[in-house]
């Protein structure tokens, strides 16, 4: 059986073979425009509360509409090139086309510095804070070093006026408390929790003695962690 010689639709309309107007109208202008509707409703409504599998989601359904939107831009410019008739039309829809394409690259960006450089914008900014050390936090602590290490960022800081060995009175369960309540209403440290950042807290005496390890999850911000989150998306959509 011989093999038929006829392109294919998806052929002939990234080969600038399918009218412009159906083209542009159709694949283009109408498909953008339902693409654009999912977006909004399913993602950008709730992107302040993703989980990672989430997130990887939004990546890979972006990826491919990135791609859609190079593939959609030879067709129509192809199809422009091909066109016969008043060249007005055609070079708008060039225009128009190109724009898009512009708008989608910049998206790109926006997402993969959201989703990957921001993580290693983080990193980088941690390594290089290290020249710094130790810092003066106040007139009784020391900020001594800090790391990170995948998700986890490790901080430690010398307690100048405390020797462990002296007194047990000391109520750290309270101190624990008191931290986690400090990095869970610090904007810059609540940043990092919301990005599944853990924050460990290493605590020495003056003697450089381990006085405590606190560990800070977003979890133990409660539920209301995103409260404001949400506030603002609120507000955002009623305006």
């Amino acid at each position: 059986m011989l093999e038929s010689k006829n392109p294919s639709y998806l052929k002939k309309l990234l080969k600038g073979q399918i009218t412009l107007i159906i083209t542009f109208w159709v694949w283009f202008f109408f498909i953008t425009l339902v693409i654009n509707i999912f977006i909004d409703n399913s993602f950008e409504q709730s992107n302040y509360h993703q989980s990672n599998s989430e997130i990887v989601l939004s990546v890979i359904i972006y990826l491919l509409i990135f791609v859609y939107t190079i593939l959609i831009f030879i067709a129509v410019y192809r199809s422009a090139d091909n066109y016969i008739g008043n060249k007005l039309w055609p070079f708008l829809s060039k225009v128009i086309i190109s724009i898009n394409l512009f708008f989608s690259l910049f998206s790109a960006y926006d997402l993969l510095r959201v989703t990957i450089f921001e993580d290693y914008a983080i990193k980088s900014e941690i390594n290089s804070f290290k020249d710094s050390l130790p810092l003066k936090i106040n007139s009784y602590s020391h900020l001594t070093n800090i790391g990170i290490e995948e998700k986890n960022i490790y901080y430690t800081y010398r307690l100048d006026n405390m020797d462990i060995t002296a007194s047990k009175d000391y109520n750290f369960k309270k101190f624990k408390s008191q931290v986690q309540d400090s990095l869970c209403e610090e904007d810059n440290t609540l940043k990092l929790l919301k990005k599944d950042y853990i924050l460990n807290y290493t605590y020495v005496d003056k003697n450089e003695e381990k006085v405590i390890d606190i560990e800070t999850k977003k979890t133990n911000c409660g539920k209301g962690i995103y409260d404001l989150d949400i506030l603002k998306e609120l507000i955002r959509q009623g305006n």
